[in-house]
């Protein structure tokens, strides 16, 4: 197994012990109208006001309110109060009616866009109402994840551990080994230093490159950019600081590796330095664009978690894939001084790392999930419980490691064997990382993007077109004649990665074998490879067909056809 191949097995530990997705995006909470509300004649609401769950990205939020004809009630523009979660937007006068709201809007936490729905009704003077309240409630749901986005985000954390681990190894361990001259005569020193600090530049780089791409498909996806949408954005603001910090980051650890290769290790003690200090600051200004840190209740106290629990996973698994790009030179039996001195200061402070992942990750699971027994009682809370099981055997390996091999390599008899044997456990713990990423795979695939109302259903249809799926969701599940919430979301047939390149849809609803023809053509709003409308187009019981077509740049339009049954009704 060559460096680059132990390297990259090592960083699949990072994505597992990082806290996985929740039900995340800016979810519906409350409404001024609560969902159905009946009104009495003469006692129309002057104004709607919807409120999230997370802060809402300025001049991102958006209200329309109508009426069963399809007749258009709001005044803008939507307003932003209640510390930016709570969207609003005055009404016109109105009659009696069934009135549907629907609201969509882009956090400004994670940057993910959001839509929803509810209804409520004004008496006509007799009392009555001029039709049937929707079933299911108010809805709430959210563009997917990203497989993409997940991508980019491993590629982040993994190239940030690595920096900051590989520097650190190279500060507080590596150069210190230096110093016993029988160490610093060895060519494995000198050597082995010149790879851990490319490793560490080669980690910057990756981390970089996985901040631009999150910044360029926030913007892509969700359809926003431009300073003000920056500006407005936690989330935003800490991904350009934050690729401000590793370009610099790249800079210095590559101005550090070309240095190492024509002086001592000594020479680049000052720049490595630099690169742990730059490292600390992107975790913490990534900690403050973080769900945890958006945290109702206790947001300093999940932003020091979320960074503690960054913080000792970098240096504890970005140390460990260190050594093992290294491990060639460490096991020469002429460098068992250099491996001793190492892997001893590394496993006292894998101890401290490994206690901040712990209790920071509990501090998260705790805060994201919301209680103990949702912790017990879920699907996510159970996969991060899987988790953190794993830690025993890794603690163990480092035990071991610690108390039983690193004291051998001061041994005349064995020196050697002992450090091969640490080598060994350092490879098991990759296996170990393999399976917590499987784990973290399942959580990435459980379903987040959508919360529901209770009451509430999803309905989902796909068709797949000239290699484009085409997802349709149907908000409440359609059963009989009324308003639905309908959203489509693009992807790539063959990698399951948003489709961005959809513009301008509508949706063509058909009533077949219906006389006369009832036929009706309804626009959707798109956002990146997501669309949305509310409407009464299905009026009718019976088999409905539904044509969703979107532009594409520089090719033919996409249709995608669907058919949807409704009883009961007229």
């Amino acid at each position: 197994m060559n460096h680059t191949t132990t390297v990259l097995c090592a960083t699949l530990l990072l994505a597992a012990l990082l806290p996985g997705p929740v039900a995340a995006h800016a979810n519906y909470v409350s409404s001024t109208p609560a969902p159905d509300t009946v009104f009495p004649y003469n006692s129309t609401p002057s104004s709607v006001s919807v409120t999230l769950s997370e802060t809402v990205e300025p001049a991102t939020g958006t209200i329309q309110v109508t009426n069963e004809t399809g007749a258009h009630f709001e005044i803008p523009p939507v307003t932003l109060s209640g510390a930016g979660r709570t969207i609003s937007i005055a009404l016109n006068a109105s009659g009696p009616g069934i009135f549907t709201v629907a609201w969509s809007a882009l956090s400004a936490v994670d940057g993910h866009f959001t839509a929803g729905s509810f209804a409520y009704a004004v008496q006509k003077p007799d009392g009555s109402l001029t039709g049937t309240l929707p079933s299911g409630g108010a809805t709430s749901s959210g563009a997917q994840v990203s497989p993409l986005e997940v991508g980019l985000r491993f590629v982040g954390f993994a190239g940030l551990a690595i920096a900051l681990g590989a520097a650190v190894l190279g500060v507080f361990m590596w150069i210190p080994a230096g110093r016993d001259p029988d160490v610093a005569e060895q060519p494995e020193y000198r050597f082995g230093f010149q790879v851990l600090v490319n490793v560490a530049r080669i980690g910057a780089f990756a981390f970089a490159l996985a901040l631009t791409g999150l910044f360029l498909l926030t913007d892509l996806l969700e359809g926003t950019g431009g300073a003000a949408a920056v500006v407005g954005s936690p989330y935003k603001i800490s991904l350009v600081f934050s690729l401000g910090v590793s370009v610099v980051l790249f800079l210095v650890l590559s101005n550090a590796f070309l240095q190492a290769r024509k002086d001592p290790p000594e020479s680049c003690r000052q720049r490595l330095l630099t690169g742990v200090v730059l490292g600390l600051a992107a975790i913490g200004v990534g900690s403050v664009g973080t769900h945890a840190a958006a945290s109702e209740t206790s947001p300093i106290l999940g932003t020091l978690a979320d960074a503690a629990h960054i913080a000792g996973v970098s240096l504890w698994v970005g140390g460990l894939a260190t050594i093992l790009a290294t491990r060639s030179f460490l096991r020469e039996p002429a460098a068992v001084p250099l491996a001793r001195i190492v892997l001893g200061r590394f496993s006292r402070m894998a101890f401290y790392a490994v206690g901040m992942v712990l209790v920071g990750g509990l501090v998260l699971a705790i805060l994201l999930v919301g209680t103990v027994d949702t912790l017990l009682t879920s699907g996510y809370g159970w996969v991060v419980l899987a988790k953190v099981s794993l830690f025993a055997p890794m603690v163990t390996f480092g035990a071991y490691n610690r108390f039983r091999l690193i004291p051998k390599t001061a041994e005349a008899s064995e020196p050697a064997e002992a450090v091969r044997r640490l080598t060994w456990n350092v490879r098991n713990e990759t296996i170990l990382g393999v399976t917590v990423l499987s784990l973290a795979a399942l959580l990435a695939s459980l379903p987040t993007a959508t919360v529901l109302a209770q009451g509430g259903g999803l309905f989902e249809l796909d068709a797949t077109v000239s290699g484009v799926r085409v997802q349709m969701t149907v908000v409440p599940t359609p059963t009989a004649p009324t308003q639905y919430t309908l959203q489509f979301y693009l992807w790539w047939a063959s990698n399951n990665t948003p489709y961005v390149f959809g513009r301008n849809g509508t949706m063509t609803f058909m009533l077949e074998n219906s006389t006369p023809l009832i036929r009706q053509v309804v626009t959707l709003e798109g956002h990146g490879n997501h669309f949305v409308n509310v409407t009464t187009a299905m009026s009718k019981a019976g088999l409905w067909r539904i044509d969703a077509s979107f532009q594409r740049v520089n090719d033919f339009d996409l249709i995608a056809t669907f058919h949807i049954s409704l009883k009961g009704g007229t």
